[in-house]
């Protein structure tokens, strides 16, 4: 399965495939200039079918192929359709096959045996209706993604709240819920605080920090920089919702019923409105989580004869 896109790229990509250099010329001829959702769109050549697949395999986040059917052999197009369906799994790049041989592959038939999108015969094909099928092709491409993203973070979310159990340390929860949020937005360096109290009503501080590099010591230092920072910053720690902060995102959450309050830092990260979606979505459980986890704990210390249970 092909990785899922976390942001939509800089350009829309589109793979143009053909082995007439004419063809090329053309299309981009026809496409110059083209920008959808304010982003500009490039075109990317290949001119054979095997050339297509190392293609999609290193740029996985191309939105579009306009792809040519006969080229090195008769079905090189087709074969290659099927190859980026099935082994490279993507299912979310758009396929408009573009063939000046139509007994080839005939309509119907084909866009039902390879997953195509759009069926383009050369004879038939004017700029104005290339340039119409390859925007509605973006258009498709990108809500495709976006929807991809939008299963995704909620499959992380569902996953890691059903690993949080109240009876496990505070700790090993809260590294939980920072996987969780490095998971929807990657980043370098995860922070996490939560301040609480214990039983006699001491304050508790618990931090935790997770960093992709290989250097743990640089890791906390850069983490114990980023918590002081914050808790000097009357601003972040005041705030309610996510929020731009040192080049990264910063993330309130807060225990229910007051029983404790902290954030959430991911470095070097930039939050669009689906993931930061995802991370309140994220936050809203873990504060659920986090008061069960104290609760209980409060709960166990007090000298009332209580049953504690698992919350």
């Amino acid at each position: 399965m092909a990785a899922v896109l976390h942001k939509l790229p800089d350009k829309f990509r589109v793979l143009v495939v053909d082995d007439e250099p004419d063809v090329h010329a053309v299309t981009r001829l026809s496409l110059k200039s083209m920008k959808f959702g304010g982003r500009d769109v490039e075109l990317v050549s290949a001119r054979s079918g095997q050339e297509t697949v190392e293609t999609m395999r290193t740029h996985p986040d191309i939105a579009v192929i306009l792809l040519d059917v006969v080229m090195e052999k008769d079905t090189a197009g087709l074969d290659a359709c099927r190859e980026i369906r099935t082994t490279l799994g993507n299912r979310t790049v758009r396929i408009l096959l573009r063939t000046g041989q139509p007994g080839q592959a005939p309509e119907k038939q084909t866009i039902e045996s390879y997953d195509i999108d759009g069926y383009l015969p050369k004879a038939e094909l004017t700029s104005t209706r290339l340039y119409s099928a390859v925007r509605a092709a973006l258009k498709s491409w990108q809500e495709l993604v976006e929807l991809e993203r939008y299963r995704h973070y909620l499959s992380i979310i569902h996953n890691r709240t059903l690993a949080l159990h109240s009876y496990d340390p505070l700790p090993a929860t809260l590294a939980r819920v920072l996987e969780a949020a490095l998971e929807i937005c990657p980043s370098p360096l995860g922070v996490l605080e939560l301040n609480t109290f214990e039983q006699a009503g001491n304050p508790q501080r618990y931090v935790v920090h997770l960093s992709s590099g290989r250097d743990a010591r640089a890791a906390a230092a850069n983490a114990e920089e980023y918590r002081a920072r914050i808790d000097r910053d009357a601003i972040a720690r005041a705030a309610t919702e996510l929020q731009p902060f040192a080049g990264g995102v910063l993330v309130p959450l807060k225990a229910h019923r007051e029983l404790g309050s902290g954030w959430l830092f991911l470095s070097e990260a930039i939050a669009d409105s689906l993931t930061a979606t995802a991370l309140a979505l994220l936050a809203a459980h873990a504060g659920n989580a986090f008061y069960s986890t104290v609760a209980e704990k409060l709960l166990a210390a007090s000298d009332d004869k209580v049953d504690v249970i698992a919350v």
